[in-house]
């Protein structure tokens, strides 16, 4: 099994800890006790959470945020946290008192506790998943309408991921837009179905458009037809210098066995590669060839 396969199924993370254990190491290692902090939580764009940490008497600062993103991971773990939160912020509000504060902000008014915060996270991403498909794309009737678009990449000797994209055209619209933005990607805020995202990146050979193309149809029939009942062609691309093809994998291991040899049966191009939309895996690649050089990282 290639190694990128293996760290996605070996991965391993920190588990959370109690908060209060997680207060008094972020008080030592920060000097800033959040004891009596509050926070809110709620989804933004590319399904990622932002988190607003409110500090009594805080200043706000950079320091404060450092000791609120080290709490949040502490109390939550490092797979929800890598996976699922997007920003995590401070505020700094009014010290408590025995007098009522008037003018507090309607978003301050909704916060709770800080030891509530990692059930209201676990309870957020449950919330979400209920509304995930469990039947992996491939099972999915596709839409007719695919969503198209239209990007103006910069001129350069070589691209790193989709950099290079000019068209690009999806049935995963929201996971497109949130890969192209450079977010942090976990596949399992797509999909509740076990598939992995990927996307195989070739160097065309074809000179003209049309050609390009032709040559684009030719892969991705060929990969529908080994695909099956693996997973799905779910976005194609062409850019200035390569052409895509974006899958939902549910069989990991038709990779090497069937993907691998139907690509180097089709002549694909020596510089091609099976690549990864999970951040995790960002710097993970599968050659096509035997000889294929890595792939431009920036």
């Amino acid at each position: 099994m290639h190694r990128a396969l293996q760290l996605l199924r070996t991965a391993r993370f920190a588990p959370a800890l109690a908060c209060s254990l997680s207060l008094s190491q972020v008080q030592t290692r920060c000097g800033v006790d959040l004891s009596r902090a509050r926070a809110r939580c709620g989804f933004s764009r590319g399904h990622l959470l932002d988190i607003v940490v409110y500090v009594p008497g805080g200043l706000g600062d950079a320091r404060e945020r450092d000791a609120a993103e080290s709490l949040v991971q502490l109390s939550i773990g490092e797979e929800l946290f890598e996976r699922w939160v997007g920003t995590v912020t401070v505020a700094a509000t009014v010290r408590g008192g025995p007098l009522t504060v008037l003018n507090t902000s309607s978003q301050e008014s909704s916060a709770f506790p800080i030891a509530e915060l990692p059930d209201a996270i676990r309870a957020a991403v449950a919330g979400l998943k209920l509304g995930l498909s469990k039947e992996p794309l491939f099972r999915q009737a596709d839409a007719e309408d695919w969503v198209l678009f239209e990007l103006t990449p910069e001129l350069a000797a070589d691209y790193t991921a989709q950099d290079d994209l000019v068209f690009a055209s999806t049935r995963v619209p929201e996971l497109k837009k949130s890969f192209l933005r450079g977010e942090p990607f976990f596949s399992g805020r797509f999909s509740d179905a076990g598939e992995l995202f990927a996307y195989l990146k070739y160097e065309g050979m074809a000179s003209t458009s049309e050609a390009r193309l032709t040559e684009r149809g030719a892969i991705e029939a060929a990969l529908s037809q080994v695909l099956s009942e693996r997973g799905a062609i779910v976005g194609l691309g062409l850019g200035i210098r390569y052409g895509y093809l974006d899958l939902a994998l549910v069989d990991l291991d038709c990779v090497e066995t069937l993907l691998l040899p139907a690509l180097r049966a089709l002549g694909v191009a020596k510089r091609a590669w099976l690549l990864f939309c999970d951040s995790e895996l960002e710097r993970e690649w599968i050659a096509v060839h035997s000889d294929t050089p890595e792939p431009f990282w920036g």
